[in-house]
């Protein structure tokens, strides 16, 4: 036995004679084969398999899978392997061997400031005192976060599945203890700080929020504010109509000190956004949030209604069929702009449908106030036959797009007040193949929500836009309110990038009991697949459809590997355009909802680009999300193209006052899955549209030939037929027929082009 003993003595000895100091490792420079010792600063508190050690003189990474996930914090180790640069950060990697001297050993970290988080403390533990969070108050959600100390500022990383998401941003000064990092594709920044779990937060005895602050019991007059401390203390809020909190001070009226605080907010005004600070003092300090946004209940009807435009499967229908607006989505789009009595407000990716257009000219002739905002990078062809007095932003061509869809009417109406959103962009194959849906929602206080975040990328909340103070994508803020009761139900709204919107999805699906189905153009966020696997792995139902299957980082393969059943979209049919996902469908008694708006699941979405997202929890409106997801994921099972011999709706209500658009709720029509012969017509189009009986056909065609049209009524009866003659090129067929008021289809070759006489 003492032999082996010398013998594991003698090894030991010669693997410290012939490893060398960290500091040494790293002046070798990638390529080079290196043998360090030193002692392990994290363990799987950072996510995945990365480790860093430290000894006496610098720190660096270790990069295994299948070596270093067994290896913990306050291990001493040795280890041989190969340095290379990832994105700035130097580490080893691959490691070729790995001697663990045993663990309880521990790094003191040096104390530095923000300024020497850099090359000169990379991958060593750190310590920085006095430091203040940027968004204190707050919660940590994956991504960086900034701070300050000392004039100084630096960034702190947050990664996918940190014990320190979801938890509050400390709102007084703490000393920080982390690992120096860096992630950067140059390799000359990206510097940044990555915190271990909530240990490396120290505070110094003052009082500070250990909570975030939140809003309950939603009334129209009146709303409940919550918080806790650290220290029993007393409970009081700031709040106003504004952010100058100019509505004066709220004490709890009982005087009481307690670690837990709630103020009740009374005698307010429906459908009316209120800011709110919360605070709490001791004799001696005080303790402040960050600054909130929060709504009371509105008066509006709080009516939801929802279009696909493919078709949907009803015999799964519990409460309310859903509508299937086919054909009639761009008439639903222009019927819901026609409802504008006063403002007008219009963020939307894309635009090229003459339709909606025209009904915004229309709009903005009736002494409707117009807004719009766009996106510079993408083609919005509209803007040409925009009327020119109408403003137009556009967001500059930058890292990041304006990616919403929406539209918000009469915002301060209550009766009138609509926010139309969801996934359709407003472009033929948008509005009519790829499957798609609109949502309208007539709630006054949802509206004035999404005319608060038009306002921040407008830059003001006059008439004409100030681009100097507009803001996009990472520089707009977390200022409106995320939570509202809307027809009785509990509804939250979310914008991106400054939402955390990510999280609260994560946060919505851990809520799912028995089932997540999701409906997705992309999906490449680890956080929200980590997500989805936990819920698989914990006995939930998951089924899910993704059209962009081959883009990097998608989380089709990962998510199908683990027996998830995950279907492809991508070269079947058009393209799948859907950004939602419904959790509980089945279980009334399990809070079902929705998750829907213009957020991809992808890094960009949560990041960069503008977007908006709601969290709907009503079982109607979920089970008519679930009878389009029911049809799509038939079709993709038993390989069955959609049928395009179909009968679409109007969704606007029959009697509602939406005029001669309410005799288009269930009307006929007949549509084929194919335009024209592609090999004879590029576009058809048909203009003025509405029209008085007069229009033309615009036909751009590849060939010389003879083409036969017919106007055919809702009936399905002729009206008109007739031969043209066309040439390659543009073509321009003039019709004058004493039509009546409704709506007719122009066909050709059995394929059908609806257009309205006023």
């Amino acid at each position: 036995m003492k032999k082996i003993v010398l013998l594991i003595g003698f090894f030991g000895f010669q693997l410290n004679l012939y490893s060398q100091n960290i500091a040494s490792a790293r002046d070798q420079g990638e390529g080079a084969i290196v043998t360090i010792s030193g002692v392990v600063t994290n363990g799987d508190e950072l996510g995945g398999p990365i480790r860093y050690i430290e000894d006496a003189t610098a720190g660096l990474a270790i990069y295994d899978p299948e070596v270093m996930s067994s290896v913990n914090r306050g291990d001493s180790i040795t280890v041989t392997g190969v340095l290379v640069d990832y994105n700035g950060l130097l580490e080893v990697q691959p490691v070729n061997d790995l001697i663990n001297h045993g663990s309880g050993y521990e790094i003191n970290p040096q104390i530095i400031t923000p300024n020497q988080i850099g090359e000169n403390t990379e991958s060593e533990l750190v310590s920085i005192e006095n430091v203040e969070f940027e968004n204190a108050g707050q919660v940590f959600s994956v991504g960086t976060h900034n701070f300050g100390s000392g004039g100084q500022s630096g960034i702190i990383y947050i990664k996918a599945g940190s014990s320190l998401e979801n938890t509050l941003i400390p709102s007084c000064p703490v000393m920080i203890t982390a690992i120096s990092s860096q992630y950067s594709f140059t390799g000359f920044d990206g510097y940044q700080l990555l915190i271990r779990d909530e240990n490396d937060f120290e505070y110094d005895g003052e009082i500070c929020l250990s909570s975030a602050v939140t809003q309950n019991n939603i009334t129209t007059s009146s709303f409940d504010v919550n918080w806790s401390t650290n220290i029993s203390s007393y409970s009081n809020i700031l709040y106003g109509l504004t952010p100058e909190l100019e509505l004066g001070e709220i004490n709890d009226p009982d005087n009481l000190t307690s670690l837990e605080h709630t103020i009740s907010v009374n005698n307010l005004e429906a459908g009316t956004i209120y800011y709110v600070q919360a605070f709490s003092n001791t004799d001696d300090e005080n303790a402040y949030s960050a600054l909130y946004a929060f709504a009371t209940q509105s008066t509006s009807s709080g009516k939801i209604r929802l279009c696909f435009n493919n078709s949907v499967d009803t015999s799964v229908a519990t409460i309310e069929n859903a509508q299937f607006s086919g054909v009639y989505t761009n008439d639903t789009i222009k019927a819901y702009i026609d409802k504008a009595m006063h403002t007008l407000d219009v963020a939307v990716y894309n635009h090229s449908d003459a339709l909606i257009t025209s009904a915004i000219n229309d709009a903005y002739d009736r002494g409707v106030r117009v807004r719009y905002i766009t996106c510079a990078s993408t083609t919005t062809t509209a803007l040409g036959s925009l009327n020119d007095n109408i403003p137009v932003l556009q967001r500059p061509e930058v890292m990041g797009i304006m990616h919403n869809k929406f539209i918000v009417i009469d915002a301060n109406i209550a009766d009138s007040s609509w926010v139309l959103s969801g996934s359709t962009n407003w472009t033929s194959e948008q509005i009519f193949n790829d499957p798609n849906h609109i949502i309208m929602v007539q709630d006054q206080s949802v509206a004035r929500s999404y005319e608060l975040e038009f306002n921040e990328m407008w830059g003001s909340d006059g008439d004409e836009p100030d681009a100097a103070n507009a803001k996009f994508g990472s520089n707009k803020s977390n200022n409106t309110p995320h939570q509202f009761i809307v027809n009785g139900n509990q509804f939250e709204l979310y914008f991106s990038p400054s939402d955390n919107t990510t999280l609260n999805i994560s946060n919505a699906l851990k809520t799912a009991n028995e089932e997540i189905n999701f409906a997705l153009l992309v999906f490449t966020n680890n956080q929200l697949g980590n997500t989805i696997a936990e819920s698989f792995q914990n006995d939930i139902e998951i089924n899910g459809i993704i059209e962009q299957i081959n883009t990097q980082g998608s989380e089709y393969e990962y998510l199908l590997d683990l027996g998830v059943n995950v279907i492809s979209h991508q070269g079947f049919g058009d393209q799948f355009h859907h950004k939602y996902c419904i959790v509980d469908h089945s279980n009334t008694d399990s809070d079902p909802l929705v998750i829907t708006g213009s957020h991809n699941w992808s890094g960009a979405a949560e990041t960069n680009n503008d977007e908006n997202t709601m969290i709907i929890h009503d079982a109607n409106i979920v089970n008519q999300f679930y009878q389009e997801f029911y049809q799509r994921m038939n079709e993709l099972e038993n390989q069955v193209e959609p049928s395009y011999n179909c009968v679409g709706e109007s969704c606007i209500d029959p009697l509602d006052g939406s005029g001669t658009y309410s005799s288009l709720v269930a009307c006929e029509y007949i549509c084929s899955s194919t335009s024209i012969d592609e090999s004879k017509t590029q576009e058809i189009q048909i203009f003025p549209n509405p029209n008085n009986g007069i229009f033309t056909l615009q036909v751009v065609s590849l060939e010389y030939g003879n083409i036969e049209y017919a106007v055919v009524d809702i009936q399905g009866k002729t009206i008109l037929k007739d031969y043209a003659t066309i040439t390659k090129g543009l073509n321009k067929i003039e019709i004058k027929n004493n039509l009546k008021s409704g709506l007719y289809f122009i066909e050709f070759a059995n394929d059908y082009f609806k257009f309205v006489v006023q």
